[in-house]
């Protein structure tokens, strides 16, 4: 009864919503049958607004989204036959986003809504609302609501296939909590200009509604210019209520300098405090292009629990027209007060064009993972279709398999997003 009367209740608020729409558009033809140029076309040209877009006398409002559909089929066994843990699914999901835009003294003044039902198995799971927000401004940006985090993350991967970075800051532990950035938030962005930026923000207030810990408070100063980019993050946890004694932050930094039209260098850096431990972790790559062939080389360390190294080396190179092929390593040692882990990984793939808009990929990792001197083996290999024929439409389907048989499926996925 509960799952009825929300789809019910979401239903009625979509109908509604789709019902406005419908009413605005009618409105504006109308507006464009007397006259051919009319006011329905000015407001969201004089915005610059492109796409699927509704115009009133001083709005422009647009919309966007994507609809996708996935299929697993489990064929993963084990010595007593199919395996029980059976992982087949079917999951489909949307999101819808509504983005109203008006002109103000103070620059573009907007309301954001996005909609979304993220891995639905029925029509009556829940929808939620992921963004709800308004902003203002121009070179300075006025952000309030439910958003995502100004934090800025990037320039901290390899350039190489494992693609080998730091954690994400949202969600990351510390003892007695974990942080929490994004959600309801208020933020101001200043573009200083020449490609440097500077950002501040509260965010996740919506603590203060549970008798909690709330109130991250994150700075940002960003640069993208000709050489590159580089940021430099803070984050600093539960700065408006502290119920746990601890306070923790955390400093977040990367640059990628384009050294020369062939080479580009990475260097990264985190490091946090979190009441208890000094914890930190560095990270330096580098991805020279020759005519035909990439080399990518990255190497990273890091203290935290525990003690960890990693280096790689992967190579790619476009063999014909459509046809390229790539081959990596990775080293990667954990070291901790119980056990020491080395493991070692192997990766080749093969992408080819089979048509303008169809692409094959066919791919074999093997990993060697050695724990107080007894080591384990593991092969996975992996094979795509993927199909993109244009109109925001893409479709593959995909097999992985691995050598015990424990983890082989069949994956077929579908999507089309509008905007």
């Amino acid at each position: 009864m509960k799952n009825k009367l929300i789809l019910e209740v979401s239903t009625m608020k979509i109908k509604s919503l789709f019902l406005g729409s419908a009413a605005a558009v009618a409105l504006s033809s109308g507006a464009m049958a007397a006259d051919p140029i009319g006011v329905a076309l000015d407001t969201c040209s004089l915005l610059g607004i492109t796409g699927l877009t509704v115009s009133s006398d001083s709005n422009c409002l647009k919309f966007s989204g994507e609809v996708s559909y996935e299929f697993v089929y489990d064929l993963s066994y084990d010595a007593a036959g199919p395996d029980d843990d059976d992982d087949s699914s079917s999951e489909f999901g949307w999101e819808f986003t509504m983005e109203a835009t008006a002109d103000s003294d103070f620059g573009p003044a907007k309301a954001v809504v996005t909609l979304e039902q993220e891995d639905g198995l029925t029509t009556s799971d829940d929808v939620r609302i992921t963004e709800a927000f308004v902003s203002i401004g121009d070179q300075t940006v006025i952000t309030a609501g439910n958003t995502g985090s100004i934090a800025n993350e990037d320039d901290d991967e390899s350039f190489g296939y494992f693609e080998v970075g730091f954690a994400d800051i949202d969600g990351r532990t510390f003892p007695g909590g974990e942080y929490n950035i994004g959600g309801h938030v208020i933020q101001v962005s200043h573009d200083v200009g020449n490609g440097v930026s500077v950002s501040v923000g509260l965010e996740h207030l919506e603590g203060a509604n549970s008798g909690g810990n709330f109130g991250s408070l994150v700075g940002v100063v960003a640069a993208d210019q000709d050489w590159g980019t580089a940021h430099f993050t803070v984050v600093a946890d539960d700065v408006l209520r502290d119920g746990d004694g601890v306070s923790p932050w955390i400093v977040h930094t990367g640059a990628t300098f384009n050294a020369t039209d062939e080479l580009k260098l990475r260097a990264a850096a985190w490091f946090e405090d979190n009441g208890t431990t000094n914890m930190w972790a560095v990270l330096g790559a580098s991805e020279y292009t020759f005519d035909m062939f990439t080399l990518a080389v990255a190497a990273g360390a890091e203290s935290a629990a525990t003690e960890r190294w990693w280096a790689e080396l992967s190579g790619s190179a476009d063999v014909t027209d459509g046809v390229s092929l790539t081959a990596a390593y990775m080293y990667d040692s954990v070291d901790n007060s119980v056990s020491d882990t080395y493991t070692q990984s192997f990766a080749a793939e093969m992408s080819a064009d089979v048509s303008d808009n169809l692409t094959a990929t066919f791919g074999v990792e093997h990993v060697i993972t050695t724990v107080t001197g007894t080591s384990t083996d593991d092969t996975d290999i992996s094979a795509e279709l993927a199909w993109a024929p244009g109109g925001g439409y893409d479709a593959s389907i995909g097999l992985t398999a691995d050598t015990d048989g424990d983890d082989t499926r069949v994956t077929a996925e579908f999507s089309k997003a509008f905007e």
